[in-house]
């Protein structure tokens, strides 16, 4: 019996020993994820902001400044070695940087300046602040989405909620001008109806995703769908009072849609200064047919730790003698010593960055093969889960990395969370010809289009519908018209 607390005690110990190493592994892992998670663009700003504040780093190269090359720390002594103070270097490097973004040329007022401008003169939450300013840089020289908005919500922040995400889309879309931050010119239309109280019922109506009823635009065509489509859905008939349009109130809507502008942000200046550079080259070769993954190393400064303080760092003098001078000298190597070891952890975790971005996008061409070969109508159905397992990492470690990373190769720019795409349909067979994922369909859409872009009469979102079911694929019209609205082509109306 008297063993029992002992052994007891022997396992609180090695318990608590445990938990100290998880604690120290997850603050380092803290940095790791941080970086991982971060753009090319916030993680250069990062390097700068930590070299300013930590001495024993040092930027030997980069690529994007050239006068950054002469930021190193050079000639530290232990007599002009401030605790706390920021390097010469860190200086020379943050004056560089801030210096090349006040160098960039000051355009005429862009879409996102005026949105934002409006946007921030009204008090909202930290979070639903961050969302409204990630929707609106999220934006392209038209006013529409670049990035699917609900990727754009932060995962970590529990603040940021679709239904905030929504409430705040719904509030920049009726900032001047009205229409912006839509996925397209027909959803620009239907906000810029909404928010006149006088816009015409059947305008409405034709808006809310019914444009194609416009096709052909004669006035007894018109009202004719619209009756067919009352008696098929009497809850809508009823909503709208579809069976009361007559062929005068369908001509004043027609009248109405006509004077609305499909791009409200064309009076803007387009954003030139957006500039995304790949963070990773895929490139073939020709004579073996393997393909080589490379990191882009120009976009980032290239981080070192200093001789000085590695040296600095060595001098075992300072901990050896117990007068009162050599007290400063032992806070000063404690000091020396922290700053070496957050460097050390900081390049180790750009370095888990680097190393994690290759794999992943190893593994992308090489499960992707066929769009590297052929091109995006052979995309496949891809999980991150699957990728992470491969390389043995967490899943949720892949989808920081695919956060804003692009992939170039020869089809182009890509992000990749582009590579990584569900199945379409639950029963939708995977050809060699038709891949099951939605970029596949997208593509097959494009290549029907094309195939009848001679046509006398434009093919309408259920024509095409019908098409992809001959061909093996089963959507239904208004997944084909929110397709169709993704690849930025007009409707059968917009396309006579």
């Amino acid at each position: 019996m008297s063993e029992i607390p002992s052994i007891s005690l022997q396992q609180r110990v090695s318990q608590q020993q445990r938990q100290v190493q998880a604690q120290k592994l997850s603050q380092k892992q803290l940095m790791s994820v941080k970086l991982l998670a971060m753009s090319s663009l916030d993680l250069r700003q990062e390097i700068y902001t930590t070299v300013a504040r930590n001495p024993a780093l040092v930027i030997t190269k980069d690529a994007a400044f050239d006068g950054v090359k002469d930021a190193k720390v050079s000639g530290i002594s232990s007599d002009n070695l401030r605790i706390g103070s920021v390097t010469q270097a860190g200086k020379i490097a943050s004056d560089n940087f801030q210096s090349a973004l006040e160098s960039s040329p000051d355009n005429r007022e862009t879409l996102s300046e005026h949105l934002e401008q409006q946007f921030l003169s009204v008090f909202h939450s930290p979070a639903q602040e961050k969302i409204g300013l990630a929707l609106i840089h999220n934006l392209d020289n038209r006013g529409f989405f670049i990035f699917d908005p609900y990727s754009l919500l932060d995962k970590k922040d529990s603040a940021q909620t679709p239904e905030l995400l929504e409430k705040t889309l719904s509030e920049i879309q009726q900032l001047d001008p009205v229409g912006t931050c839509c996925k397209d010119f027909e959803e620009s239309l239907f906000i810029q109806a909404k928010a006149n109280e006088n816009s015409p019922k059947a305008a409405l109506f034709i808006l809310d995703g019914h444009f194609d009823f416009l096709n052909p635009p004669q006035i007894p065509k018109i009202l004719k769908k619209i009756r067919n489509f009352a008696r098929e859905n009497p809850d809508d008939a009823q909503k709208f009072g579809l069976l009361d349009f007559t062929e005068t109130q369908i001509e004043q809507a027609v009248a109405y849609i006509r004077q609305l502008n499909p791009f409200p942000a064309s009076e803007f200046s387009p954003s030139d200064n957006i500039c995304i550079a790949p963070d990773v080259y895929v490139e073939k070769n020709e004579e073996t047919g393997e393909y080589t993954v490379r990191a882009n190393d120009e976009i980032l400064p290239v981080v070192e730790l200093s001789k000085d303080f590695y040296e600095l760092s060595l001098d075992r003098s300072r901990v050896t003698k117990s007068t009162e001078e050599s007290e400063k000298k032992r806070s000063e190597h404690r000091f020396i010593m922290e700053s070496v070891r957050s460097a050390n952890d900081f390049m180790e975790s750009l370095a888990f960055r680097k190393k994690t971005l290759l794999l992943a996008c190893q593994q992308i061409v090489r499960l992707q093969k066929d769009f590297f070969e052929k091109g995006p109508r052979y995309l496949k159905p891809l999980r991150q889960k699957d990728v992470a397992a491969i390389i043995n990492v967490h899943e949720a470690t892949i989808s920081r990395m695919a956060n804003e990373k692009y992939l170039r190769c020869s089809q182009g720019l890509f992000k990749l969370s582009f590579f990584f795409t569900n199945a379409v349909g639950q029963n939708l067979p995977e050809t060699e010809e038709v891949p099951a994922s939605k970029q596949g369909v997208m593509a097959e859409l494009e290549k029907i289009l094309e195939e009848h872009k001679d046509d006398k009469k434009a093919l309408s979102d259920q024509k095409i519908a019908d098409i992809l079911l001959e061909r093996g694929i089963k959507i239904a019209r208004r997944t084909v018209a929110k397709y169709r609205s993704q690849l930025n082509i007009d409707s059968s109306y917009s396309r006579q």
